[in-house]
């Protein structure tokens, strides 16, 4: 890693479950995440978790240029492209706990985009 990236991913370094060599190993991965009709608030969500975590490549498949240059905007480290491979970034479905409520949308979509996006990075980090 360079310096400008020991900086920015101190925090992620520090953790014992991460540190260097894990830290390392995201800059060097690849995820890929396909946008859906029906729910793409939340895999853009976890993108954006993935590129703010230091992930090297991101791929993800159905999003317009404007997203595409969000994402890049996140993390200066990371490749952002529409399309190409990498391992997949599974979203968890909804808890059976959550409430119903139809103005919970925006908190679920940050719940699954957060918690797929943490899974993720844990089995590349812990690899």
């Amino acid at each position: 890693m360079r310096d400008d990236q020991v900086r920015r991913y101190a925090r992620h370094i520090l953790l014992p479950d991460v540190g260097g060599l894990g830290q390392t190993a995201l800059l060097t991965a690849h995820a890929r995440i396909a946008l859906r009709e029906r729910e793409p608030q939340a895999e853009l969500i976890a993108a954006t978790y993935l590129a703010a975590g230091g992930v090297g490549a991101i791929t993800v498949d159905g999003a317009s240029p404007a997203q595409l240059a969000e994402l890049a905007a996140v993390n200066p480290d990371a490749r952002v492209a529409s399309t190409g491979d990498g391992r997949e970034v599974a979203l968890q479905p909804q808890p059976a706990w959550w409430p119903g409520a139809d103005g919970d949308a925006l908190a679920v979509a940050h719940w699954r985009g957060g918690l797929a996006a943490l899974r993720w990075m844990a089995a590349i980090a812990n690899a």
